[in-house]
């Protein structure tokens, strides 16, 4: 059958779900418009998902493996993009590491899992440069003086990253757009104003935001907890009690903090202990009142900052306090250690807080028992708390596929954060935050389609197709391309197909041109007319 026969016959089906036939997002560009990057389509096209991927990485000493890994997932995630950032564009590299001190100059592998491992970096750095853009930069407030004995200082210059100590006490000596970037915080609980080690959070920059999968103080580190480490000193200690910041910030900062910041939180941590935040009743200057403080200080923070991609690397994780201390009692010795567990999982999304969520929910914890989830709805930052309403995709070899929350493996990792051991009350120090909560009155409607649909979203780096395919029930589903002829090019899928939306990668295609998507399912089809060139 002929192209123009077939849609002609398809578009004149009575009852028909029927997708206008049209051009997809997909154009041919001029080489200047083609000289851009971005994250991979079909993530952009749903920013509510998270998607995991599995890694096989068998000690987390394999640094060959590791930095294989994050090239191989680098290379799939971002791509070229007519709509993207310039090949020119400034890349920021938002890695996670906390202090982590070696012992007689030699790296300390059993505190390596607080670290988002520097391997990973280096592997998704190469690719990218492959890809195009040259320009990276890694920025971080904390612990500069372990950079080089921690391997970050030779991983940068093996690879031409700009990572400079931007960390000195006294933010006045350094210059405003070289080493500093300001933003106002509007409507934000403890900042005014905060300053920004250039260039994160420069216009026109890339920011790629991996943290890594381990426990601390605020319950899992992951995405959102990552970010204030982008911060100049003395906005970043992020953990200062509320009630200490006047006491420890030298006058010529305090304008840039809320004059009634401590009114403020003191009121809001009223609130919230009446609402019944759980845990939010634990007593002192390590209970809920300096989570209160904390959670607004990094809700300021991320209300100001874009990442493009946020993600957690879990290849291998750890548990205990972030610092490596933990519950575990090392062989003749009666000080205590955390522990590095190989969890081979990569979490990554558009929103931080639904990639926050997972991230807890993996490592063993109810999402709902943490304050950070809660007051992010109320400031109308995020619009989710049960994990269960998170659409979640498995991301291997380029293509991802619909999951089930219960399906995916939990790598239970204790932290101390909001202990119960207070009205008699016997919590150990380290333990799971993993009592039962009740969603019902959190649940978020997930949109659901009317009609059946396919995009176009575009090519990838090694030239497949990638479609969207959007579903309102479960279906027997075909998807057949036919080229301007009306030739059969390519059989995509063929059996039962959940509702939702799926992925779905057409693997051979091989010349520019005017194709056609034709759906078929049970007792509708549905068109889409797709002009497919590369970027």
């Amino acid at each position: 059958m002929k192209r123009r026969e077939f849609l002609k016959k398809y578009a004149s089906i009575g009852g028909a779900a029927l997708i206008v036939p049209g051009c997809s997002s997909l154009r041919k560009t001029s080489s200047a418009d083609s000289e851009k990057f971005n994250v991979h389509p079909f993530i952009r096209k749903n920013p509510d998902a998270v998607f995991i991927h599995f890694t096989d990485v068998n000690s987390k000493t394999d640094t060959a493996d590791i930095r294989q890994a994050g090239y191989k997932l680098s290379q799939e995630l971002m791509v070229k993009s007519p709509d993207g950032y310039s090949m020119t564009a400034k890349v920021n590299i938002k890695p996670n590491w906390t202090s982590a001190s070696p012992v007689n100059g030699k790296p300390v592998f059993e505190k390596l899992g607080v670290n988002t491992d520097p391997n990973f970096i280096e592997g998704w750095v190469a690719a990218m440069k492959e890809l195009g853009p040259q320009r990276y930069f890694i920025r971080e407030c904390c612990c500069p003086v372990q950079w080089e004995p921690m391997g970050w200082a030779a991983m940068a210059q093996r690879n031409n990253i700009d990572l400079r100590d931007l960390s000195t006490m006294d933010v006045w000596t350094l210059k405003e757009g070289k080493d500093l970037i300001f933003r106002k915080i509007p409507n934000g609980v403890i900042f005014k104003e905060v300053a920004y080690m250039a260039p994160m959070n420069e216009p026109g920059s890339c920011l790629i935001n991996i943290a890594k999968l381990k426990a601390h103080g605020m319950g899992i580190t992951s995405a959102i907890k990552n970010l204030q480490g982008i911060t100049a000193k003395r906005f970043h200690q992020f953990c200062t009690l509320y009630s200490d910041i006047r006491k420890q910030t030298p006058p010529r900062y305090l304008p840039y903090f809320k004059k009634d910041l401590e009114k403020h939180i003191e009121a809001l941590y009223a609130k919230h202990l009446k609402d019944g935040i759980p845990r939010w009743d634990r007593p002192g200057g390590d209970g809920g009142i300096w989570q209160e403080s904390w959670v607004n200080r990094a809700l300021d923070n991320l209300s100001v900052t874009h990442a493009e991609l946020h993600m957690v690397e879990g290849i291998y994780s750890q548990d205990g306090n972030g610092f490596g201390s933990g519950p575990y009692e090392k062989l003749g010795q009666t000080d205590v250690t955390s522990r590095d567990y190989m969890s081979n999982v990569v979490i990554f999304g558009k929103d931080p807080f639904r990639v926050d969520i997972i991230a807890h929910w993996l490592a063993g914890h109810e999402p709902g028992n943490f304050g950070l989830f809660h007051i992010g709805i109320e400031r109308k930052m995020s619009n989710v708390l049960d994990p269960a309403d998170i659409p979640l995709f498995v991301w291997k070899d380029g293509q991802s596929t619909p999951a089930k929350l219960e399906n995916l493996k939990r790598t239970p990792l204790v932290t101390y954060y909001l202990q119960r051991d207070y009205n008699g009350q016997t919590e150990p120090r380290f333990h799971l935050c993993n009592e039962p909560f009740d969603y019902s009155a959190w649940k978020t409607k997930r949109a659901s389609a009317e009609r059946p649909s396919i995009e176009n979203l575009g090519l990838d780096n090694v030239g497949r197709v990638n479609l969207s395919l959007t579903l309102p029930e479960k279906e027997r589903v075909g998807v057949t391309i036919l080229n301007s002829q009306g030739e059969v090019v390519g059989r995509l899928l063929d059996g039962d197909i959940d509702a939702g939306v799926h992925h779905v990668v057409w693997d051979n295609f091989n010349s520019p041109g005017l194709y056609t998507a034709y759906v078929k399912g049970m007792g509708w089809d549905a068109v889409r007319e797709m002009p497919i060139y590369p970027s």
